[in-house]
């Protein structure tokens, strides 16, 4: 079983100690025994780009969807065995004890390969070549109605571009479960965590020349019409480094856009 995990702060965070709560030998753990497919840290929520096309005309909007303090930071894909083994992994990820991780199966489909993996084998060691986004599917009641939602088409213009890397659906917010880690405790809770409105229905990570071809090829996906396609772009960082001094060095970088502006706020 696949399953994406998704870091954020959660309804009751905890202080965040960089200098005792580095990541590395999670991640380093994972990768041994072949749990860890692939993960990114996530710009802060303000350079997040909301992608609609409605009446045919695209538009932006800067920040998350949601204004619900589950907003993610960062997110990992594994495989395991199921969902106790997801929590099992989850709980230990210092995000875990800071904040709340959501583990979501991702959608099993009938015909699929069963030695098929939603990140292609060795995709974490292929080298950047350009800016890569995660970019969230969601689903928005207020999107247009009878649209046409096929999206063959689109996956194969940008595979074959080289710019989709990899996505795949998820199984709906219900059978999400959220992680906590308290004094040495799992708290585990079963999904949805919120009641909102527009959810996350899946993902794709991209890597594009730049901001404007990220929103060519957000806008030219069939659920930003029905729907909507946030843009979050990665945030490389070295998981074994001085945490302490990388957080005081990016501190500038948070609460302001560091993407171009598009003029709108939700």
């Amino acid at each position: 079983m696949e399953y994406l995990l998704m870091y954020s702060q959660g309804t009751d965070p905890q202080p965040w100690d960089p200098a005792g709560q580095s990541i590395g030998e999670w991640v380093a753990e994972t990768i041994e025994n072949r749990t860890n497919e692939y993960g990114e840290r996530l710009r802060p929520a303000e350079d997040t780009t909301l992608v609609r096309v409605r009446d045919g005309k695209v538009l932006l909007t800067e920040g998350p969807f949601t204004e619900s303090k589950e907003w993610a930071g960062g997110f990992d894909i594994i495989s395991c065995a199921d969902l106790d083994e997801a929590i099992e992994i989850a709980s230990k990820h210092p995000a875990t004890r800071m904040g709340t991780t959501e583990v979501r199966p991702f959608m099993v489909w009938p015909d699929a390969d069963p030695d098929s993996f939603v990140v292609p084998l060795g995709f974490a060691e292929r080298p950047v070549k350009g800016k890569r986004y995660l970019m969230l599917v969601c689903v928005d009641p207020s999107g247009e109605k009878g649209v046409e939602d096929e999206v063959d088409p689109w996956v194969e213009r940008w595979d074959t571009a080289g710019v989709r890397l990899f996505g795949e659906v998820l199984r709906p917010p219900a059978d999400g479960t959220f992680v906590r880690t308290r004094q040495g405790k799992v708290l585990v809770t079963d999904g949805p965590y919120s009641e909102a409105k527009e959810w996350i229905a899946g993902l794709d990570v991209i890597e594009v020349s730049d901001f404007d071809q990220a929103v060519e090829v957000a806008a030219g996906h069939p659920m930003a019409r029905s729907g909507l396609i946030a843009l979050v772009p990665a945030w490389p960082f070295d998981v074994d480094g001085d945490h302490a001094a990388r957080e005081q060095r990016e501190a500038s970088e948070w609460g302001r856009r560091t993407e171009p502006a598009v003029g709108a706020t939700p």
